[in-house]
């Protein structure tokens, strides 16, 4: 048990750190919350100040977080922009510098996916985009299409094109050619299934980037960055030399400050940007700037970006507009998005279309807390200035509900995830969700808690966010949640690690006894005893791909830790994964050998010590070689 925490353990830091760029999740651990105080607060300057001042510089010592930026913004004005912390700490000899709320600059991540959707819906307006048109007719890009019926633009915008996770930050090459080289695979029926994709945004630029015939961070300079006033802001990298000296430094769990980190998908977390130029983009939205899209846009971008014709019941789950996602709360309508660097950089923005009101919030660390301190803020901020009005939530009765929750209750696994990769051998095992059914019919994903609200609807007890269960033929297939979903996971999944940890432990008994077995024979001849006879040369091949299988899995887990700790880029390459692949190769070629040597032991009937190895040699690797082939292990694709 102990090796197999150690494995999951491992396993959990890697998948969080790749899955973690340029995405935005649910909170996962307690902290100090920002909480209410009782009844509404004005938002005025005073008030937001006291508050924020009383709550963030706290929440970032708890949560080791260097520093932060928070800007409000509220009926055509900037109601506060501060800054917190440290932009630099020191911790590499220089200076240390604190947070300028008008100079710093932060990475956002993938708020960037918010301009890269205004860009495309302004080539919509203009009538050069159909948001309904196949990708091919505006880029030739080769996609391995999985399923029948078009790929369209506004599946790269609600999140629903159905590719596979891909990760392309590590990669210091331009977007054009992460788009046209790099495309994932294609794993989900598009329209049906939401699947998180920063590959699919990226392509969105990259149509933008065709179809206007300007390089994409050109465009989006100038025909939506520079119109809603931002002025500094940039998807330019590395940094123009004028900007570069205002950027914070990202920094890692342990204070460590790290590499400026190149990212290949452009749209999708590229952008560069200050809180003040977030004040400006926060008005520019509320107010529905004519100068940057038609308010009929605004509010299409708002709303629900696909219907019940094409995800079915996944439609009533909190919905995914064109770019922005539902974040509404306490009765008031609040749309956003979020974003998440691996090199420390984590942010969140959040507008009440209906109030005027905006919020934005960007940190520079990796602390254990920085999603519940985005979490907490961003909650805190409408329980102050725009609490409940005590309306009362709609349930099913406990009694009625409770065989919907027990149908759903279960083990998923998130969309956002890598399926032909060698990632996919280890990602079941960590990324798991366990979705279960309480006393009272309410559903349980980690510490959250939801009641439902008509059948197979269930709504947080907390909020107002939504999931819904898409049910086929009695069997629940997917539950849709905003910008993602789960789907369950198959026994298979489940069992890669198991069976993982189970075969290398055979395996190394095998290994173990064959120089105790060479060993016992050399000591029976010298003592002139009967001694049994040497390996033939199937035993011997056996058990060097054996050696060679279980190389492999250390050399995968040491691998796996170098990517986490070093951050390189210049690590996921094929010149590191091929050579363990050909090592896991000859253990699963081994397998024959093995068989030969097992019918041979068993025909000279050479005793049971001899049966008993041979035997365990072929259980050992067949069941290795059925990790290999599950988990996609010695996929031709590395594209992480």
């Amino acid at each position: 048990m102990r090796v197999l925490g150690c494995v999951a353990a491992v396993c959990l830091v890697v998948v969080t750190l790749l899955l973690g760029a340029c995405g935005s999740g649910p909170p996962t651990a307690q902290m100090p919350h920002v909480t209410a105080s009782d009844g509404k607060h004005e938002l005025t300057k005073a008030d937001v100040d006291a508050w924020l001042d009383g709550k963030i510089p706290d929440a970032l010592n708890n949560g080791k977080i260097p520093g932060a930026v928070v800007t409000v913004v509220h009926d055509g004005h900037v109601v506060t922009n501060r800054g917190y912390g440290y932009a630099d700490t020191g911790a590499d000899g220089e200076e240390p510098k604190p947070v300028e709320a008008e100079r710093t600059l932060f990475r956002w991540a993938s708020i960037s996916k918010i301009p890269t959707s205004i860009a495309v819906m302004q080539l919509v307006e203009q009538g050069k985009i159909d948001l309904d048109a196949d990708i091919s007719t505006y880029v030739d890009v080769k996609i391995d299409r999985g399923f029948p019926g078009d790929i369209t633009v506004r599946h790269l915008l609600t999140h629903t094109a159905g590719f596979e996770e891909t990760y392309a930050s590590w990669h210091e090459f331009d977007f054009d050619v992460y788009v046209t080289q790099k495309a994932p695979k294609q794993v989900f029926a598009p329209g049906t299934t939401p699947a998180y994709s920063n590959y699919g945004m990226s392509l969105a630029g990259y149509i933008v980037q065709q179809v206007s015939g300007e390089r994409f961070p050109e465009y989006v300079r100038r025909h939506v960055l520079e119109p809603a006033g931002m002025e500094t802001a940039t998807y330019e990298q590395p940094l123009p030399e004028a900007l570069a000296s205002r950027l914070a430094k990202g920094y890692d769990s342990n204070g460590r400050a790290l590499p400026f980190e190149f990212i290949g998908d452009a749209p999708a977390g590229r952008l560069t940007a200050s809180g003040a130029d977030a004040g400006r983009f926060l008005m520019a939205q509320l107010q529905r700037s004519p100068e940057v899209l038609q308010p009929a846009t605004w509010e299409q971008m708002w709303s629900s970006g696909l219907g019940p014709e094409s995800l079915g019941n996944l439609s009533k789950a909190s919905f995914m507009g064109l770019g922005y996602y539902d974040k509404s709360r306490n009765g008031h309508r609040i749309i956003g998005h979020g974003g998440d660097l691996p090199s420390g950089y984590h942010s969140d923005f959040q507008i009440y279309p209906d109030d005027g009101t905006g919020i934005f919030i960007s940190l520079n660390g990796d602390g254990p807390r920085t999603s519940d301190l985005r979490a907490d803020l961003m909650k805190g901020f409408s329980d102050r200035y725009y609490p409940s009005g005590g309306e009362q939530l709609p349930q099913v009765s406990p009694d009625e509900a409770r065989p919907y929750a027990q149908q759903v209750s279960g083990t998923y696994q998130s969309t956002r995830t890598f399926f032909s990769t060698f990632v996919a051998a280890w990602e079941p095992a960590v990324r798991k969700i366990t979705i279960t059914a309480t006393e009272n019919g309410h559903l349980r994903i980690g510490t959250d808690e939801y009641v439902m609200v008509e059948p197979w609807v269930w709504q947080k007890t907390d909020g107002s966010a939504r999931i819904a269960a898409q049910v086929e033929d009695g069997r629940v297939v997917r539950i849709g949640a905003t910008i993602g979903s789960y789907i369950p996971q198959t026994l298979a999944q489940q069992a890669l690690l198991p069976v993982l940890v189970g075969s290398s432990l055979v395996l190394v008994v095998v290994i173990v006894a064959w120089p105790i077995g060479a060993l016992r024979r050399r000591w029976a001849i010298r003592d002139g005893r009967r001694a049994s006879d040497p390996l033939p040369w199937a035993g011997r091949a056996a058990r060097i791909g054996a050696v060679a299988a279980v190389g492999a899995v250390v050399a995968w887990v040491l691998y796996l830790v170098k990517l986490v700790s070093a951050l390189d880029p210049r690590l996921v390459t094929n010149l590191a994964v091929r050579p363990i692949q050909v090592l896991q190769l000859l253990g699963v070629v081994a397998i024959i050998p093995a068989g030969m040597d097992l019918f041979g032991a068993v025909k000279r009937r050479a005793g049971w010590r001899r049966v008993a190895m041979a035997s365990l040699l072929l259980l050992g690797l067949a069941a290795m070689a059925w990790w290999v082939w599950t988990g996609n292990v010695l996929s031709l694709s590395i594209g992480i």
